[in-house]
């Protein structure tokens, strides 16, 4: 008797083959014949559900926009007060793997359709930070918008440049930032 047969490759097994590969060798990762190989499929398989890389890329950056920005914003908005809300997207944020998001920026520089997913999900990110400063109480809403854009540049600021860390030395700067600005105001 022979084993069962091997499982179907489906759409979402292809993204998140991509957000592996992107991750770990970065855009050069994404070729049809390095996901195939990696996936351990045919090109058939790969072409049975994207006509061409292009429309893989493109799924592959709303994917990422879906998991890495939307969901979080998702989960947070369950319920309680803004400021424990802020907290828990920060600690949702920098359980992401970095490696991720510098190779979606990276991508981006590469094809103008990544580039203007990412412009869009840092203006979504922006405003929904923007969103949860308004509701805590604390800030005048030119405040909570320049707040939001401070701490969202810190997040991608901290991943893009390269200052010797290692990822958790990174998430431990960006952990010191969130908990300095969301500390209670003395005096």
């Amino acid at each position: 008797m022979t084993g069962l047969p091997p499982r179907r490759f489906r759409l979402g097994d292809w993204l998140a083959l991509g957000l592996t590969a992107l991750a770990e060798q970065g855009p050069s990762g994404l070729t049809i014949e390095a996901l195939c190989r990696r996936a351990g499929k045919t090109k058939g398989s790969f072409y049975a559900h994207f006509p061409a890389i292009e429309a893989y890329l493109a799924a592959l950056a709303g994917h990422w926009r879906e998991t890495h920005t939307l969901r979080l914003m998702q989960e947070v908005d369950k319920g309680g007060p803004a400021q424990d809300r802020l907290i828990a997207l920060d600690r949702m944020a920098l359980a992401l793997d970095v490696r991720i998001e510098q190779g979606m920026r990276r991508l981006a520089q590469l094809d103008p359709g990544i580039a203007a997913t990412c412009a869009e999900v840092d203006r979504e990110r922006i405003a929904y930070l923007e969103t949860l400063h308004g509701e805590s109480g604390r800030l005048a809403p030119q405040e909570a918008l320049a707040l939001a854009r401070i701490e969202y540049a810190a997040y991608i600021g901290f991943q893009q440049l390269d200052l010797g860390l290692s990822p958790q030395e990174l998430h431990d700067c960006y952990g010191t930032l969130m908990r300095l600005l969301h500390r209670p105001a003395s005096g």
